[in-house]
């Protein structure tokens, strides 16, 4: 039983084995002679199958990769009256793998500072007009206050008055309370504005008759039947 080589095999095995190679070798090392380092039973003996936790496949396949690395080599081959036989390398001298060299990292790219943003500036407080509130409490509907400035400033941009908009807008606010105009039949006041409604003659006022001419022949009716 090598015990020594089992000792050995726990301390010195080389990183590039895989823990089943490692395992595989140390179970060699436990059947092997501390002296000779050889192997004493058949690697496929039941017993060390079991021991080493792999099945016959798969120990010749582990026993071909520690051959590669350099810690096991076969000194006498199977033969109908004898297994092979396997030496322990001294791992001190075992050729280790080469250790391909790392790619070198680099550094990684920062992003690209991105500019400040300009701060967005906020919007100017809406000013009406000059005049409009004025119209504004004169026209009778009060309705889309935003649509009448701006239809009140365009008109003034066209060169109307704002004494003569609230005034018109007077008279018309005073023509619809005197024939009991229901709100829904006032025209908003930014359609008023837009069709420069301010412009039309308003009828005369309910109760004020024009005098009418006589539509017939006579004025005096005891003239009838004279001619």
């Amino acid at each position: 039983m090598g015990t020594r080589l089992i000792v050995e095999v726990v301390h010195a095995a080389p990183a590039t084995l895989t823990h089943r190679e490692a395992w595989v070798l140390a179970v060699l090392a436990e059947d092997a002679h501390d002296e000779t380092r050889t192997t004493q039973s058949s690697v496929e003996d039941e017993n060390l199958l079991r021991r080493a936790r792999v099945s016959r496949p798969q120990m010749y396949a582990v026993l071909r990769a520690l051959i590669a690395k350099g810690v096991l080599k076969r000194t006498a081959a199977g033969h109908r009256h004898g297994a092979a036989r396997y030496e322990l390398l001294p791992l001190s001298t075992a050729a280790p793998a080469p250790i391909a060299p790392e790619a070198p990292t680099r550094p990684a790219r920062k992003p690209p500072a991105q500019p400040p943003q300009p701060r967005r500036a906020r919007p100017a407080p809406r000013v009406a007009p000059a005049g409009f509130e004025e119209f504004w409490e004169t026209y009778p509907r009060k309705a889309a206050k935003g649509s009448a400035r701006t239809a009140y400033a365009k008109a003034v941009k066209r060169g109307a008055d704002p004494t003569a908009l609230t005034a018109a807008a007077a008279k018309h606010a005073a023509q619809w309370r005197a024939a009991h105009t229901e709100a829904r039949f006032i025209p908003y006041p930014a359609t008023w504005l837009n069709q420069e409604r301010y412009e039309d003659e308003t009828d005369p006022a309910p109760g004020h008759q024009q005098p009418q001419l006589p539509t017939g022949r006579y004025q005096d009716p005891t003239e009838k039947g004279i001619f």
